[in-house]
């Protein structure tokens, strides 16, 4: 922060406006409201010099420590040029990324679940300011900056419950990074090495966004990659003065264990993309069923291997994500395990959008068919039971999570309804079927926001599957009791 006291300092004079109150964690912009539309562009309002410095600071300590989409004193001195400018004559690329950093800090501050609602209507605001300047943005003169807005962008974008707008962004980061050569190390070679390091990042986050909106989507991804040649996060050169050399590392509070969250987003995004590419698409189909299954065991294998190189402390089931160097570990590792169990999910097909999958639980409840099983089940179901106790912590305080994570959420309900119907007798069945209740409260009232036939039929039939699995537990506990009474009754009877 001291950082940011400095620049403040700097730039203060550029800017003529009331001191404010930056303890005040949200502020009001009802007064500064315009119409986005032509008039945006002539008249480029920001909040006060010091709230931004304030956010920016934010964002700096949280999202950007672990995705760094900025450089932060580049960042910092986008801040301070825009501002010595008046409204109307700022650059229109540097207005909209300035708000789509507003945007990212207000969704990942820390909060409480009472100032929730404000905060997300905050981040609103920015998110359609920045969205109001998008032909600019797109078309304007390429730059790097163009491209952090819109890979900006698509990432706030993915917590919609349609991915259309956030895909369509996407696709436009990836060909203006194709542009200027962002996946080619030949494009950068003339470039000072934070530059080099910055571009590539910024690549690297496209990349992330573009294979986990394929695989959400089934819908092929922009970047191919075989077309990519520059180092992984973990690889790229730090500086002398190591500037930003952390980025995207979280450490937990006690320092005992370390993870390059970045690189582990960006491994995981290869895996999506391999599931999507070797199994969904049309491509994959094509393919005989020996290759698909030789290709198939190789995608479980790498997502095997990739769980096992994330450290116990930092996995689903783990409490005390929240790290003392960064308080927004958890929301971002709730992510990051959404998209694991997701992957899972869409390899093995045991999802609650697979109406095969979920018809074929409702026929084996009513006794007309074999129930078939994944085959590494039981850590589906473990995977499944930590997501969920995860999930339910994270979104109580950061309701925009609920369409980004909630597709794993509710297939885990589905995941654990399957387990319970299959083994009546484990040890965890009174505490799933009490998790599976929840889930199915919370779903039926999300779903009357966006009703439709397949979110009608995975609520029938789960409603069906709980009563099914009552009367089977109950019926299963009173032929234990009789047995074990006549049991009783036999050992009582015999000569001593």
């Amino acid at each position: 922060m001291q950082q940011l006291q400095d620049q403040l300092a700097q730039y203060e004079k550029y800017e003529d406006v009331p001191e404010a109150d930056i303890s005040s964690k949200v502020v009001d912009f009802d007064d500064e409201a315009t119409e986005l539309d032509d008039y945006t562009i002539k008249s480029m309002k920001l909040p006060p010099l010091q709230q931004t410095m304030y956010m920016v600071g934010i964002y700096l300590n949280t999202f950007n420590s672990l995705l760094p989409l900025f450089h932060a004193d580049t960042l910092l001195r986008l801040v301070g040029e825009t501002y010595a400018l008046q409204p109307r004559q700022r650059d229109p690329v540097a207005w909209a990324a300035i708000n789509v950093v507003l945007a990212l800090a207000y969704q990942h501050m820390p909060r409480s679940s009472d100032d929730d609602g404000l905060q997300s209507r905050n981040m609103d605001h920015h998110l359609n300011r920045a969205q109001s300047v998008i032909s600019a943005v797109t078309l304007d003169t390429t730059r790097l900056l163009n491209v952090q807005t819109l890979v900006g962008m698509a990432m706030l974008l993915q917590a919609s419950h349609d991915l259309t707008p956030t895909s369509i962004l996407i696709s436009a980061a990836m060909r203006l990074a194709h542009k200027m050569g962002l996946h080619d190390r030949a494009a950068s070679a003339h470039l000072d090495p934070l530059e080099r390091r910055q571009r590539a990042r910024v690549f690297w986050l496209a990349y992330m966004t573009d294979k986990d909106l394929s695989l959400r989507t089934e819908q092929p991804s922009i970047q191919l990659d075989d077309d990519i040649d520059i180092d992984l996060p973990s690889s790229l050169p730090e500086l002398d003065n190591g500037s930003g050399a952390d980025a995207g590392t979280v450490i937990t509070a006690d320092g005992n264990a370390r993870m390059n969250y970045f690189l582990a987003r960006v491994q995981l995004a290869n895996i999506q993309g391999g599931i999507y590419d070797h199994l969904y698409s049309t491509r994959s189909s094509k393919r005989s069923l020996a290759e698909r299954k030789t290709t198939r065991e190789s995608i479980v294998d790498a997502l095997k291997k990739w769980r096992a190189s994330v450290p116990p402390q930092f996995g689903a089931g783990v409490d005390a994500m929240t790290t003392g160097n960064n308080p927004a570990t958890t929301v971002l590792f709730c992510v990051l395990h959404s998209s694991s169990l997701h992957s899972l999910m869409m390899i093995e097909r045991a999802h609650a959008r697979n109406e095969q999958w979920i018809t074929g639980i409702r026929d084996h409840g009513r006794g007309t068919r074999a129930l078939q099983l994944p085959s590494d089940w039981i850590a589906m179901v473990e995977q499944a039971r930590d997501y969920m106790i995860l999930f339910e912590k994270v979104c109580s305080t950061h309701k925009w999570l609920r369409w980004m994570a909630s597709c794993p959420y509710t297939s885990s309900m589905v995941v654990l309804m399957a387990n319970n119907l299959h083994d009546l007798r484990h040890t965890e069945f009174q505490k799933d079927s009490e998790r599976i209740d929840k889930v199915l409260s919370w779903f039926s009232e999300v779903k009357k926001e966006l009703p439709s036939k397949e979110a009608d039929l995975v609520e029938d039939i789960c409603s069906e599957a709980i009563q099914t699995m009552s009367r089977r537990r109950a019926g299963d506990i009173a032929m234990r009791i009789g047995a074990d009474w006549l049991v009783g009754l036999l050992n009582g009877s015999e000569p001593c």
